[in-house]
């Protein structure tokens, strides 16, 4: 072999074996790649705990770091069962001269978005995403939180169903001077998950169910399946009964927006207030309005209007229309009936509040308040939900005071608005009896049994 030859020979082995080995390093780095990609999803769809998020993965785990490691991989596996303990949501709120009315006593419209607030972070907490205000069981205000004091706010979820789950909140007070603490009130309060029922692009995603660990949690538990099932058969009640659901409609209280031929405002009621003499009133005389545009800050990450806003402003229409016949006396809110939410209001829609007194007695009023939306660029009003408010009028030592006047029934609508007032009036004084030797054997947040009560106020 010639001398060209045998160097082109050469040249081709030397171009063969570099090809070999960068074929070889190819393949090398391939599976390299392919290790990291692997390494860096894993890490991704695992979930962060406390110590990452504090330190990084990269750092050394201790002892009981690697024990809230198990802790966090038990809880995801876990995730069908949840302990009731554990879903307990606490607020603390100094009640601030704002809150409160000119004897320095919180308004309840104020402690019911509280309790709205604290209840839904705990039913959100659960459900691990947006929950929705369906109803508010009766609220009866068993002692004042006062100007200066502290409102205690405990919410814990009591038991899931499919879709909706029930939320307990307990209201206390602590006074800041003596560290006193006093029951001041409680809830029950029905929430919706809007991920356990299906939507588009996504399938239903169920709530877990609550685990009592305490004798007492098994029996607050239990109670929760009776407050459904009370609720489900007067829901079932009105879809039965036509006639019972026309006659409801018939007695709302109208928006003064669409009322025809008639006023703006009735007569203002001015009369010189005499002991033990009675005044004749129309309860049209005591009709209130509140119009209001639901803003961003008045609802949820929905857009949805929170309940707690729209109990507030109901409150304040019902203490409006209550001191047209409050006379010579202080008025403070005794108790919110029952409220279902039957539809929601949004960002942009007009809320429409009416309340008018519907029975008068001695030292107390019941108020009935309407609530109606609409959403402006459809121009169609919609019915949201109603209830009854207890209004009782004290002085400023808080012994009560009689209202001087008296209801004069002309109209259909009116008597169909006032029946009914004095059964509605005994059953939420025997709920209030039921409710003070119910708490009395309750314990405290603390644990403790010393709940003492005093009058109304």
């Amino acid at each position: 072999m010639s001398t060209p030859e045998l160097a082109l020979a050469q040249a081709s082995a030397e171009i063969k074996a570099l090809q070999e080995s960068v074929a070889s390093l190819d393949k090398k780095l391939s599976q390299l790649l392919s290790t990291k990609l692997h390494a860096h999803e894993t890490q991704k769809r695992q979930p962060l705990t406390a110590f990452d998020v504090l330190t990084g993965p990269s750092m050394p785990k201790s002892r009981s770091t690697a024990a809230l490691d198990r802790l966090n991989a038990q809880s995801v596996s876990n995730s069908e069962e949840v302990a009731m303990a554990t879903t307990r949501v606490v607020m603390h709120q100094i009640v601030l001269p704002s809150d409160t009315d000119a004897l320095g006593i919180c308004f309840g419209g104020q402690v019911l978005g509280w309790i709205d607030v604290c209840a839904g972070l705990a039913a959100k907490t659960v459900a691990r995403g947006p929950c929705v205000t369906a109803s508010v069981d009766a609220v009866h205000f068993l002692r004042p939180c006062r100007v200066g004091s502290v409102a205690i706010i405990a919410a814990m979820v009591n038991r899931t169903f499919q879709s909706s789950l029930e939320v307990g909140v307990r209201v206390e007070e602590e006074d800041m001077l003596t560290g006193a603490r006093h029951h001041c009130c409680s809830a029950y309060l029905t929430f919706v998950s809007v991920m356990a029922r299906p939507g588009p692009g996504r399938a239903a995603k169920p709530l877990p169910k609550i685990v009592p660990g305490t004798q007492h949690q098994r029996e607050i538990f239990r109670a929760a399946e009776l407050r459904r099932q009370e609720r489900l058969v007067h829901r079932n009640k009105l879809k039965q009964d036509p006639a019972l659901a026309a006659q409801l409609a018939e007695s709302r209280l109208q928006p003064v927006t669409y009322r025809e031929a008639s006023p703006t405002l009735a007569p203002a009621i001015q009369v010189q207030t005499v002991s033990g003499k009675k005044h004749g009133v129309s309860p049209d005389f005591t009709l209130a309005h509140m119009t209001q545009l639901i803003m961003p800050q008045h609802a949820n990450s929905l857009g949805i209007t929170f309940g707690g806003q729209v109990m507030r402003w109901m409150e304040q229409c019902a203490y409006i229309a209550a001191s047209r016949v409050g006379r010579g006396g202080h008025l403070l809110t005794g108790s919110m009936d029952s409220i279902v939410f039957t539809q929601p209001t949004r960002v942009g829609d007009v809320m429409y509040i009416t309340a008018q007194v519907t029975g008068i007695f001695t030292s107390s009023a019941e108020v009935m308040i309407s609530v109606c939306g609409e959403t402006p660029t459809e121009r169609e009003v919609f019915y949201c939900g109603d209830a009854f408010a207890t209004v009782v009028s004290v002085n400023r030592t808080g012994g009560t005071v009689d209202i001087p006047f008296t209801l004069e029934l002309e109209t259909g609508a009116e008597k169909q608005r006032c029946a009914g007032a004095e059964v509605r009036r005994q059953e939420r004084l025997e709920m209030r009896r039921s409710l003070m030797a119910q708490q009395a054997k309750r314990p405290s947040l603390d644990g403790s049994m010393h709940i003492h009560y005093n009058s109304a106020v």
